[in-house]
């Protein structure tokens, strides 16, 4: 799909007008001015034209969906009949085309359908089947009305009814409004409520009454004790409402009550956060470690075809091995002083090594050893044997070396490139998703999916 975008790209820049060519090459001379200009402004044309196709062709992918759905939205409605949503679920909107003897007359007319309602005689009917559905529904735990002991369930609705249900209850000192047991309840024998449901629909009104026998709440021993301790602080906030201090329960459920300010949580944070703080760094310096290495070995591979390009140039002038690498050293360290580059820092360290009396031949493993680049090692293994075995094939073989280096570096430029414009296909390709999801997203919600 790519290279499709790229030959219509380049077919579109055949057709540029050469002025405006110009402009633009101008430009690209005054930004990149060791880079071919012509090249340069082809690669710019083609990328902003296939980036402009790439949209177009998104957009008309996405054109054609929302057709295809509409499409297949469309259909006649059969028999001119729409359905109705059932009692208590609400009305529905339908758009529609209206046709005129097969000719559109109003256009994406909006439909209101109301929901079903029932009959009279149909109400009076679900009203019976209602009673012992919702005499079940509101025991909730209990097992028995003669044996209330946890709160009931008091619906305002029953699923599959149409009815709105209201509760009046006898004694409210035995059960709240919403059929919870009153906490203060505390009659073992148990107490008589009736319960009257009220049960309406449209005009139509019945009342039914439920007759139980309520028993203090059952509890588990950590929700009593919870209860007790919340009923005698409200209780003792009641009495000393008057009174600058609260005073506090200190005695709940038989148990002895006492009180300290919560602990704060900030110590925790803080631990949490360091902890956080020192994995993250202890990670971080690992991969920095491992960033600055990666560095070095890329800055190396970078100045060895200059390294091995200078010491061929040198040894051709009929200097020795070591006057050729010392003065390799000492003009660099003349154009750019302490500032040296990790591989000529190496180079340094080698001629020191060699002043202080280390063996010229392992001084130059050494130096290969420490370097720890297969280039590097080649170059310390080839001086080396120059040493122990003559000088007369040294000449030819560094120049071969030169080559294969220069060869190695334009690879490198090249990956280093091609690595850079991957990195830009991450951005471009959510720029794009954005983009789709902003169009497609509000086109699908439209059609109710």
């Amino acid at each position: 799909m790519k290279n499709i975008f790229e030959l219509l790209a380049k077919k579109i820049l055949s057709l540029r007008k050469p002025s405006e060519m110009d402009q633009i090459r101008q430009k690209q001379m005054l930004l990149n001015p060791a880079g071919s200009a012509g090249k340069l402004t082809e690669e710019y044309y083609i990328k902003k034209l296939s980036t402009v196709l790439v949209f177009v062709f998104a957009g008309m992918v996405i054109s054609l969906l929302v057709w295809i759905a509409d499409l297949n939205s469309m259909h006649f409605i059969d028999g001119n009949v729409l359905e109705r949503n059932g009692s208590g679920e609400g009305e529905k909107t339908v758009n529609l085309d209206i046709y005129a003897d097969d000719e559109l007359y109003m256009k994406n007319r909006s439909i209101t359908v109301s929901e079903r309602h029932y009959t009279k005689d149909e109400a009076e009917k679900l009203l019976d089947e209602a009673e012992d559905v919702l005499c079940k529904s509101i025991l909730g735990e209990n097992r028995d009305p003669d044996h209330i002991d946890h709160d009931l369930n008091l619906v305002s609705v029953l699923e599959g009814y149409p009815f709105d249900i209201e509760w009046r209850i006898s004694d409210y000192t035995v059960l709240d409004g919403n059929g919870k047991i009153q906490t203060d309840f505390e009659n073992m024998e148990g107490e008589p409520v009736s319960l009257t449901a009220v049960m309406t629909y449209e005009d139509l009104k019945e009342e039914f009454v439920f007759y139980i026998n309520v028993f203090p709440r059952v509890e588990d021993p950590e929700k009593k004790l919870e209860g007790d301790i919340e009923r005698k602080i409200k209780k003792y906030d009641e009495l000393t409402i008057s009174c600058n201090r609260q005073l506090l329960p200190d005695e709940a459920d038989g148990r002895k009550i006492t009180y300290r300010t919560s602990l704060s949580k900030r110590s925790l944070y803080i631990l949490i956060i360091a902890v956080l703080a020192a994995a993250a760094v202890y990670f971080g310096k690992d991969s920095d470690l491992d960033k600055e290495v990666k560095k070095r070995e890329k800055e190396m591979l970078i100045d060895y075809p200059e390294i091995v390009s200078r010491l061929t140039l040198l040894l051709g002038a009929g200097l020795t091995v070591r006057a050729a690498f010392e003065k390799t050293v000492s003009d660099c360290m003349k154009t750019h002083g302490d500032k040296m580059s990790y591989a000529y820092e190496e180079m340094m360290i080698t001629v020191n090594r060699m002043k202080s009396g280390m063996p010229e031949y392992e001084a130059y493993l050494d130096f290969g050893k420490r370097c720890a680049l297969k280039r590097y090692v080649k170059l310390g293994a080839m001086l080396s044997q120059n040493i122990k075995k003559g000088s007369g094939e040294l000449l030819r073989e560094m120049e071969s070396e030169v080559k294969e280096a220069f060869e190695d570096r334009k690879a490198m430029a090249r990956r280093l490139g091609e690595e850079a414009g991957t990195k830009l296909l991450g951005p471009m390709a959510m720029m794009l998703s954005v983009v789709m999801i902003i169009v497609i997203v509000p086109a699908f919600l439209s059609f109710g999916f």
